[in-house]
């Protein structure tokens, strides 16, 4: 009887995995027809990537007023933008100050030895926090963030705060694996507070694998029924989640070579993160601190929004109540710790 509720139930949710085709969903474990071996070798996978990759490209020619031509051509053709000194230092002094002595609701876990906290900036928090607040506020940013994104909507907002070599069982680090975040084109950003450098480890890029080109269709091939794999084949990890690693000799196959971005305290970075990236490797105990920003919307709307703010306003509103049911999960099984008070910046050996 059990196993006919079982077998009824999954039934009835094909309707469900079906739709979330049509959505960011990525994971090829928990969705059984975007891990179907034979449908992914039919091309299922290569298929979204490729419609994903157009409908981007055709809202950033919709939205290419919105910054300047040598901005759209970095982006266009690294896969990041770069700006160093991007406030004025009296600016960033202050910014540097209210993210230090920030008090709130901070979320902690561990990936390899690295502590990871972060608070998440509501725009009801970022009154209280008048430079950081005019920084997300600005147009300077709005505008990158809206074009890069696709979407016309500004991202969330972090206070990241990396404390590396801390004093934590090792374990292995998704994130000094190159990787692509997700099957779509989507992006990430990161004010640097502190430098950025060997020491306490630089975000590594790989220039132009953002673009589709045909090795990097067939490789996105070969993944796909790699992840695919069922049972016993298929290896334990959070390589199924849909986000795929590649390997130093997967990226010279496809003509890639890596660059550590080395940059000093007050650099933007806006970084399209379907192109393969990683935390470099810190050779100390050391912290790194940022203003972090994710935007990742759906990448089969052709359209975008006409109402960047009441937009982003909405999307943090579900954002928050979502981590905020994810939180008892995540604690209860040992992954996180949450803790209201400030960011520890003497948390290394």
């Amino acid at each position: 009887m059990q196993q006919a509720k079982s077998v009824i139930g999954r039934v009835l949710r094909y309707p469900y995995w079906f739709i979330e085709l049509f959505t960011w969903a990525k994971s090829f474990k928990q969705n059984p027809i975007i891990g179907s071996y034979w449908l992914n070798r039919c091309g299922l996978h290569v298929a979204r990537v490729v419609v994903s990759q157009g409908l981007f490209r055709f809202r950033l020619l919709l939205l290419a007023p919105l910054v300047a031509k040598e901005d759209r051509r970095d982006f266009l053709r690294n896969g990041y933008i770069l700006k160093k000194d991007f406030l004025e230092p009296e600016q960033f002094a202050r910014l540097k100050a209210e993210a230090e002595g920030y008090q709130g609701l901070i979320r902690e876990f561990v990936e390899g030895t690295t502590l990871t906290q972060r608070a998440f900036l509501t725009q009801d928090k970022r009154a209280d926090l008048p430079a950081i607040s005019a920084f997300t506020d600005g147009s300077r940013l709005d505008r990158l963030m809206r074009w890069a994104s696709s979407k016309n909507r500004p991202p969330f907002f972090f206070i990241e705060n990396l404390c590396n070599h801390a004093n934590v069982a090792p374990q292995p680090d998704p994130q000094r694996d190159f990787h692509t975040d997700t099957f779509h084109p989507c992006v990430k950003g990161w004010l640097f507070i502190d430098a950025a450098d060997n020491r306490n480890g630089p975000h590594v890029y790989v220039p132009g694998s953002h673009r589709l080109t045909w090795r990097r269709l067939k490789w996105e091939y070969r993944e796909s029924l790699e992840a695919s794999k069922q049972g016993e084949r298929r290896q334990p990890g959070r390589y199924w989640d849909g986000s795929f690693r590649a390997s130093e000799a997967d990226l010279a196959q496809m003509g890639f070579e890596p660059k550590a971005l080395h940059v000093p305290e007050n650099t933007l970075l806006i970084g399209n993160v379907y192109g393969f990236h990683r935390r470099g490797v810190a050779e100390q105990p050391s912290r790194r601190m940022t203003i972090w920003m994710q935007s990742r919307d759906n990448p089969f709307n052709p359209l975008f929004t006409p109402f960047p703010r009441a937009t982003a306003w909405l999307f943090e509103k579900v954002w928050q109540r979502e981590l905020e049911s994810q939180d008892p999960k995540k604690i209860a099984a040992g992954t996180q710790r949450n803790q209201t008070g400030s960011f520890d910046r003497n948390c290394v050996n």
